[in-house]
């Protein structure tokens, strides 16, 4: 477990330190390096999800952290560069961190079987969040406002029902509902 956990710790080290390297692609590169950039980064968080240890809290942090800082720096580059919808790439933004956020406060709860499943769509929707973003550095293509479109889909259901159960089953409780 140790071995797998030193692993998982340098494969979110590489996610993060590739970013500035699509950024640099952009300003300095053909877009073809930033697509080859992105598909490093996109290596990397699989790689990460499968030597992620799902009872283990510093694992849904750190790959949480990563998640928010991924499509944060993207989705920022994108809106700059003018091939995604301003509006559609904050709200997915602002979603994405509220779905970590609540990811990482409710580690330990046991949710419905139907929320688990849309967390486990939202993963994939963002890997092919990221395939999309390769093909964008070669053109500008539907493909990304479809896998944006998944992730909000995604994430609102997955937010609203985790800010439901946070607000009705924890100690926030006596804040919202009378006993």
């Amino acid at each position: 477990m140790i071995k797998n956990d030193l692993f998982f710790k340098i494969l979110f080290a590489i996610e993060l330190a590739l970013l500035p390297l699509v950024v640099f692609a952009y300003l300095f590169l053909p877009l073809w390096a930033m697509g080859l950039i992105i598909a490093g980064v996109l290596l990397a968080k699989i790689w990460m999800e499968l030597y992620k240890d799902r009872l283990s809290f510093t694992h849904t942090l750190i790959s949480s952290i990563a998640s928010v800082v991924v499509f944060t720096t993207l989705l920022i580059l994108f809106i700059n560069a003018g091939f995604v919808n301003q509006t559609l790439a904050i709200a997915d933004i602002i979603l994405i961190f509220f779905m970590n956020l609540f990811l990482v406060l409710l580690k330990n709860k046991n949710m419905p079987e139907f929320i688990e499943a849309v967390d486990y769509c939202y993963m994939l929707f963002e890997i092919l969040t990221l395939i999309s973003f390769i093909f964008l550095a070669y053109n500008n293509t539907v493909i990304v406002l479809i896998g944006l479109f998944t992730l909000l889909l995604t994430t609102v259901l997955s937010v609203g029902y985790k800010l439901y159960y946070f607000c009705r089953y924890t100690k926030f409780n006596s804040l919202f509902w009378r006993n």
